[in-house]
This record gives structure tokens, sequence and C-alpha cells, in this order.
């Protein structure tokens, strides 16, 4: 009984004193998404796509130096390819709510500027999709899939300036298909013309971030 309230009381305490050692901000987040794809087939090439993302975020951080930090994100990117003989060409522009929860560690050089490293996962929902092709966009939409949900990894690095904007570089790397064709097109002498493939999508972000 004694070990239980022992450990109870401790329990209290350390939880009571960590809002004192931790620092917990909000603030908002925006920037310049550049998104190119992978492609699981060499018969296609991808041209860059430029984005943007928007949206709150939350910042927890110790006297460690470790931390994390969540934000809510509208972001727009998408895929953009031709064929070998760039008789096709497509294009598709998605929005969506993108969820990345980082762990931070952050080091301060002086009282007003610091510097930062994070990793961490992300979920993404989609919002809404616009596509355009320049030929046979029927036929090729009829197999044509863009995932409604997505999953990756977060890598990021930057600076902070008077503990209030910080302003970083973020690469995103999905682990799941963004895209899919399941069919191959031929044409009349049984040349593949628009073959089977899949897309994960690859984002390279220019961010900054302000708390209150």
């Amino acid at each position: 009984m004694k070990k239980r309230i022992t450990l109870i009381t401790f329990a209290v305490l350390y939880l009571s004193a960590f809002p004192i050692q931790a620092g917990i901000r909000l603030g908002v987040k925006g920037g310049v998404n550049l998104a190119n794809a992978a492609l699981s087939t060499s018969s296609l090439r991808t041209d860059n796509f430029t984005g943007f993302q928007v949206g709150p975020i939350i910042d927890i951080s110790s006297l460690t130096g470790f931390g994390f930090d969540a934000a809510v994100l509208y972001s727009e990117s998408g895929i953009r390819f031709t064929d070998s003989l760039r008789i096709t060409n497509y294009e598709d522009k998605v929005s969506t709510l993108n969820i990345p929860v980082n762990l931070k560690y952050k080091i301060s050089l002086v009282n007003i500027l610091g510097c930062y490293l994070s990793a961490g996962p992300y979920v993404n929902f989609k919002l809404n999709t616009q596509d355009n092709f320049s030929q046979n966009k029927d036929l090729i939409l009829s197999e044509w899939k863009s995932k409604q949900f997505g999953a990756g990894m977060n890598f990021g690095a930057g600076f902070e300036l008077l503990k209030h904007l910080q302003v970083g570089v973020n690469y995103q790397l999905a682990l799941t298909d963004d895209y899919s064709s399941d069919v191959s097109y031929r044409d009349w002498n049984g040349n593949i013309t628009f073959p089977a493939f899949k897309a994960k999508t690859r984002i390279w972000s220019i961010t900054a971030t302000y708390f209150f």
C-alpha cells in the first residue's frame, strides 16, 4: 500500500512539474511545396509540381531540447508526367488535409537564434483533385485511381529567430501509393502506349512558422 501511495505521489508531482519544464506554443505554418513522383515504370517522364501548405501548429519543448510538434495543414501538391513519345500529357492537382507529427530537437545558439532537426510520420486525406489529360482522357481515367488516404515520413531542419519565427526545409517521403493504373494500353501493333504503374509523391517544402 505504501509503495502505491509513493508511486502515485511521485506521478502527481512529476505531471504537475511538467508544464513548468515544458514550453507549449501555438502558431501558424505556411510554405511552398515542390512535388515530384517516384514511378514504378521508366516509360513515363515526370516534372515538378508547385503547390503550397498552410495551417495551425502546436509545438511542445522541454529543457533538454527534445520535444515534438503537430500540425493540421491544408496542402496542395500533384503529379505531372508525359509518356516517352510525349503523346499523352497528364497533370493532377491534389488538395489534402495533411497531419504531420514530428519529434524535434532544438539547440539554442544565442538568445535570439537557434536551430532544430525534426522527423516523424504523417497521414493525409484527399479533399479534392483536378486532373487534365491532353489525349485519351476517357480511356485512361476509366482505370486511373487517385488514393483517398496516404501516409509516410517527414524529415526537416531549420532555424528559429527571436523564439517566434521558424524557417525550415522539409522533405516528405510517401510510403503508400498515391496513384495507380492497373491496365496497360496498346496500339494496333501490340506496343504499349501507356503502361500500368504506381506512383508515390515526394515533396520538398520551404516553410515559415510564426508562434504567438
